[in-house]
């Protein structure tokens, strides 16, 4: 059993471990850490009440916000190397085609004390399964059997995923390097591994075996919902979006997979970022809702149904509900008693649940608005420094208001106001003809130029610059 996480990470919530089986399947086992046994409603009342209200660790350039007190999300519950600790498994039985075999809920959900054997980067791991030869290689070589056999098992459930037509494309994330004075040095776009998919896929395995186990329960529990955008909104997207040259298939839904092979052939082009923002703009927000037992709670995005999140109750409150009912009915099975399964289904626990949903969903809103906002506010700091600097830019997203601008170099963007543009500006499907006294040019979103940072707008938290002509 072994952690794969960033270099970075101080929380280990998840260890995985596989081995293959004489009938030609594979057992995966995707064990978490056992935060509810630690964080009990009724031992430790206050610290359930700080957890549930912060509901969400917040991720921020320069520090993290836990939502547990860090002598359990950095201690006590982590799964670190060398050490028993308490965890809740989840062991799961794979075909060599990919597909889950159905084993009694026994055999597949067990609490457990286990001892990770290493702790893992995804750059160590992806070294590893490149057959390169350094230090860290070396260290972990003796799991490279089990990597390899993780790396097969995660290719083929992307082709599971794929055929299902979900979601699946790879976005790049700014990363902010910090000198010795806690000042930004520079921003720099964090490296994707295919070491990072391997997790990935573990977790959404996991996650949806507890579901699937719910559902067939027939219990309500808080799934992660991924709802489809209106129909009328996205034929009007999608009218937009083929003005801009987008192909947008012609059919009367469009899935996951179809959203991806736009974002896919948006990048082929010059103005790729502009377009992209665009078609991000056919994807809904998730949220957390209340499934009940008739329900069929849909992640579009991911092309599920009845998904919710386990693998992460260090950092994540319905993570942690859905550990505390999953041992309420494991215990419950073994004294052979219904007495998890009233509660549940008691009409006012089940009102109850549905406002923590909300009240998660609002939280995680919160928390993705406050790590933007902070990365806007540590661009802002680090752009001040370079005022009436010449720096070469590439024209992002054209509107009325003005243009985007992308400084690759610095991984930044800026902003020029239509006023800093000329006396006369039109803007027509991704270009602006401006006009500036006896002088007429076109800009296009993808080309490159020039522009001098003006000023930094710390209320708006905008960089704002001007166009070198």
């Amino acid at each position: 059993i072994f952690t794969i996480d960033g270099e970075d990470a101080k929380d280990f919530d998840d260890a995985i471990s596989i081995k293959r089986l004489p009938n030609g399947n594979v057992l995966l086992g995707v064990h978490i850490a056992d935060v509810s046994h630690y964080v009990d409603p009724e031992k430790f009342p206050n610290i359930d009440i700080e957890a549930r209200t912060r509901a969400t660790s917040v991720y921020l350039p320069d520090q993290v916000i836990p939502m547990l007190p860090e002598e359990l999300s950095n201690g006590l519950c982590s799964l670190v190397p060398g050490e028993d600790r308490l965890a809740f498994s989840v062991f799961m039985e794979f075909t060599p085609e990919g597909k889950r075999v159905n084993r009694p809920a026994e055999d597949t959900f067990k609490k457990s004390v286990i001892h990770s054997k290493a702790r893992c980067t995804y750059k160590g791991v992806q070294e590893l399964l490149d057959d390169k030869e350094n230090k860290e290689t070396k260290r972990i070589e003796f799991l490279k059997d089990s990597l390899e056999t993780l790396a097969q098992w995660t290719k083929k459930q992307q082709q599971l995923r794929d055929k299902a037509e979900s979601m699946r494309m790879q976005s790049s994330e700014r990363k902010f390097i910090f000198d010795k004075n806690e000042e930004v040095e520079k921003i720099v776009i964090a490296k994707n591994y295919f070491s990072q998919t391997i997790i990935e896929e573990t977790a959404l395995a996991a996650n949806q075996a507890v579901g699937d186990e719910f559902k067939r329960r027939k219990l309500p529990i808080i799934y992660r919902s991924h709802p489809e955008k209106d129909t009328e909104e996205v034929e009007s997207i999608c009218k937009n979006l083929e003005k801009y040259g987008i192909r947008v298939p012609k059919k009367d839904r469009l899935t996951g997979r179809d959203i991806t092979n736009m974002i896919l052939d948006a990048r082929r082009k010059k103005n790729a970022k502009a377009n992209i923002q665009r078609i991000m703009g056919l994807v809904e927000r998730a949220e957390y809702l209340v499934g009940m037992p008739g329900d069929e709670v849909k992640h579009s995005g991911l092309a599920r149904r009845n998904y919710l999140h386990f693998t992460s109750p260090i950092r994540r409150y319905p993570d942690l509900i859905t550990h505390r009912w999953l041992s309420a009915l494991i215990k419950a099975d073994k004294e052979g008693t219904k007495e998890a399964e009233r509660t549940l289904s008691d009409g006012k626990y089940v009102k109850e649940l549905a406002q923590m949903a909300t009240h998660c969903s609002y939280r995680a809103d919160v928390a993705g608005m406050t790590e933007m906002s902070l990365k806007d506010l540590k661009t802002c700091q680090y752009m001040s420094t370079k005022e009436g600097e010449k720096l070469n830019a590439t024209i992002g997203r054209i509107s009325g208001a003005g243009i985007q601008t992308d400084i690759d170099s610095l991984n930044v963007r800026g902003f020029i106001p239509k006023a800093k543009l000329g006396d006369w500006s039109k803007v027509n499907q991704g270009t602006m003809q401006v006009r500036d006294g006896n002088k007429r040019y076109t800009l296009r979103e993808g080309q490159a130029c020039k522009v001098t940072v003006t000023d930094v707008d710390f209320v708006k938290l905008r960089v704002n610059m001007e166009m070198v002509k």
